[in-house]
């Protein structure tokens, strides 16, 4: 029976009691739909939710905090929420619907019916207290992610927030005013720059060279660990969930700009290494790059330590048995350590152990983290029965801590110093591209093959990059800055009488960063003797705009070979007795079946016209040929030119040595030890060239001659293939006559 029944007035509910059931009836509520009947294991400590709408997300999320701004029971959840929000709502909703919890706080809270909810009278009233927990949230949110709260990037949600302290303001509320204010935001004005040169605070005790002999691994490794920490905290959550998404680099070029440097820097590593003539001097470059690899492993820079393992462990340089020979037993040994450490076994298993056990400043491996967001994107959906998923978004928060962890880091806090002069000399390095099917060519050149037996069926390289191929040519904008910043820093360091000219003893110097860069005469387009700033930016741009890559794909047909013929890829010999490999339509390398799937090289026939284009208009210097009576005199001036600069620059110490520049000087020049660059007499020239046109008239005739014999070889084929068909004919009536002739024997003797 009821009190009312028994004549007995209930006494009046506690305000206290009150807000206790409040509260059950509001969680009882939330966790309806925050949590089903299965144990949920934790991704993140204090994490079990697994579905939620959004709303019931930023209830969880003002739980989260007392009023005094703590996290209670240092749950994960508001760090996830806030990392991972942009996935299925933007940041400018998210922040209005904080303002709406703020504003509708008489929904979550009940207060003493003498409370007047004013800011004097502090902890006493709930009210206050849960607003003060929404505006913690917001404060843990600018805290922790102030990128988000750019003005200069996302002005909708600095407009929002604005809004947000203009109702505080209205409340008279300063101090809960104060814990959304974002006007002590920095800027991230570098995030929506490519490329952008930020002046060093630190100073140098010293001068660094810029030649690469002169470099030690250490400042080697730190430089790239600073272009890399540059290029890597240019990627955006956005530019991230696109590549997931989408899974290409289709309108997405800061990260493509990064692959672009992962890439650039293996080649560059292949390239320094075969650019020396003898096994002892590649020995030595090798093991100078282990020494970097070392440095690197240090730094916990794990991108760039791939890329340069990957470029030292590459087949072009892996094939080179007389270099690795040279290799002292610990250079071996590291290099081991090193490819063990990235190997892709067990999904990359020592690699994320290490990285896991790593504090402090870190780089991880682009490429095996971009993979891990595929393919989470592509097996767990992003909402379950129209709610979002959020263990869904715990998992992805445990990659995306490690791909934005350097945005927060300010360059101050580096491990190293920076050098900028050295780093855009390095990063104008790895911005020349060279084809992979040169460099392997190269290397058969270094090292030619010598083994008729076909090696163990080859396997893909470990550390090798997916994506070498899937790039678009870098931006001509991008170029030009970046070969501006290098030739400054090369005429800062090298012009030492600051006349604006570098002379020929310093270019043998800066050409050592440069793999097969072209003579001193080809970037000295006027032909003075001394090269401007003008003609080593012009050489640079015309050099990246004809080095692009382009296509990698190959039109492989099954073919017969009727001499030895090797593999492109694994240098094997092409064994069996027909149709022993597959060969290229286009560009005509040859392979195994196993191997053409492997192959990682630009399809010549696709690339020669590029090529000779290239060849052409960086040889010919200000586009004079040499065979002309102008060309001729301009040598001779040149030459003039160039002994009068000399004389002058050196007229105290070298003028003996510089005072005669005649042919006959140039020849015992070439044959001694001098750096000078030598030029032809015109008449040596001429006779060169009559002796070319000479060798190809005998050429075509013996090329008219060829012809000839091929079609008559052709017409005895077919007269042979046609002789093949009556010679069928008359085998086969043969053996059915003397089938017929037995049965007749048979039934004879019968």
């Amino acid at each position: 029976m009821s009190g009312k029944a028994n004549g007995k007035a209930e006494p009046p509910m506690s305000p206290k009691r009150g807000q206790e059931m409040f509260d059950n009836r509001v969680n009882q509520m939330r966790l309806s739909c925050l949590e089903d009947d299965r144990p949920a294991t934790p991704v993140s400590p204090g994490i079990g939710i697994r579905t939620a709408t959004i709303q019931q997300l930023v209830e969880a999320t003002v739980d989260s905090f007392d009023e005094n701004g703590a996290v209670i029971d240092s749950t994960d959840f508001p760090r996830v929420l806030f990392l991972m929000h942009r996935w299925f709502i933007s940041s400018e909703e998210l922040a209005q619907k904080l303002i709406e919890v703020y504003q509708s706080c008489d929904s979550y809270v009940i207060c003493e019916q003498t409370c007047q909810h004013t800011s004097s009278e502090g902890n006493k009233c709930r009210r206050n207290q849960f607003k003060a927990r929404v505006c913690h949230a917001v404060r843990y949110w600018i805290n922790n992610f102030p990128v988000h709260f750019d003005p200069r990037g996302d002005t909708k949600l600095a407009a929002v927030v604005h809004n947000f302290e203009k109702v505080i303001q209205a409340e008279g509320n300063n101090k809960l005013k104060a814990l959304v204010d974002i006007s002590k935001v920095p800027s991230y004005d570098w995030m929506r720059i490519i490329s952008v040169r930020n002046p060093s605070t630190r100073s140098h005790s010293r001068k660094v060279s810029l030649v690469f002999q002169h470099l030690q691994p250490n400042e080697l490794a730190e430089q790239l660990t600073f272009l890399e920490y540059k290029a890597f905290r240019r990627i955006t959550f956005t530019d991230f969930k696109n590549y997931a998404v989408q899974a290409s680099l289709k309108d997405n070029p800061k990260l493509e700009r990064s692959i672009a440097l992962f890439n650039g820097l293996s080649q560059w590593v292949q390239c320094m290494v075969l650019s020396k003539t003898t096994p002892e001097q590649r020995g030595h470059v090798i093991q100078k790059y282990v020494n970097v690899a070392r440095r690197l492993r240090e730094l916990q820079n794990f991108n760039t330590l791939m890329a340069v393992v990957g470029g030292l462990t590459h087949s072009a340089l892996a094939r080179l048995s007389k270099t690795n020979a040279c290799l002292i037993p610990e250079t071996q040994k590291l290099l081991g350590d090193y490819t063990d450490l990235l190997s892709s076994s067990n999904n990359f298993s020592n690699y994320r152990k290490t990285l896991y056990q790593c504090k402090g400043f870190r780089i991880p491996i682009l490429g095996v983290h971009l993979k891990d967001l595929i393919s989470l994107n592509t097996a767990v959906p992003d909402r379950v029965d129209n709610l979002i998923n959020f263990r869904k978004m715990a998992q992805l928060a445990a990659i995306f801590s490690e791909l934005t962890y350097l945005q927060s880091m300010q360059q101050q806090q580096l491990p190293f110093d920076t050098n900028l002069d050295l780093a855009n000399m390095l990063r104008c390095s790895l911005d020349l591209n060279y084809t992979d099917d040169d460099i392997y060519e190269l290397s058969l050149a270094r090292e030619p093959r010598n083994s008729l037996s076909s090696p163990p069926t080859p396997t893909k390289p470990v550390v090798f990059a997916d994506w070498v191929a899937g790039i678009s040519p870098p931006d001509p904008v991008l170029i030009n800055k970046h070969v501006n910043d290098m030739v400054e820093a090369v005429f800062k360091n090298y012009d030492l009488d600051r006349d604006g000219f570098i002379s020929h003893a310093e270019f043998e110097d800066i050409a050592g960063n440069f793999p097969f860069i072209d003579s001193f005469c080809v970037l000295d387009a006027d032909q003075d003797g001394m090269i401007s700033k003008a003609e080593m930016k012009t050489y640079f741009v015309r050099a990246n705009c004809h080095a692009l890559r382009n296509s990698f794909k190959h039109a492989f047909h099954e073919t017969t070979y009727f001499k030895p013929t090797y593999c492109v890829h694994c240098t094997g010999l092409l064994w069996g007795l027909i149709k022993q490999g597959w060969k290229c339509k286009d560009c005509g390398i040859n392979a195994h079946k196993h191997c053409k799937d492997l192959v990682v090289m630009e399809c010549r026939g696709k690339q020669h016209m590029g090529s000779s284009s290239r060849s052409s208009s960086l040889s010919s210097g200000n586009g004079h040929g040499t065979s002309s009576p102008k060309a001729y005199d301009l040598t001779t001036t040149s030459k003039r030119k160039m002994s009068h600069r000399w004389r002058a620059k050196h007229q105290s110490t070298q003028t003996e040595e510089c005072a005669d520049l005649s042919p006959k000087n140039s020849m015992e020049e070439v044959n001694g030890i001098n750096n000078e660059e030598f030029y032809e007499d015109p008449t040596s020239l001429y006779e060169r060239l009559v002796e070319a046109e000479e060798t190809r008239d005998k050429l075509l005739a013996e090329n008219k001659s060829l012809k000839a014999k091929l079609e008559n070889q052709s017409d005895q084929i077919t007269t042979l293939k046609s002789h093949i068909g009556l010679i069928r004919q008359h085998t086969i009536t043969f053996i059915l006559d003397q089938m017929d002739t037995l049965h007749m024997q048979r039934d004879t003797e019968v």
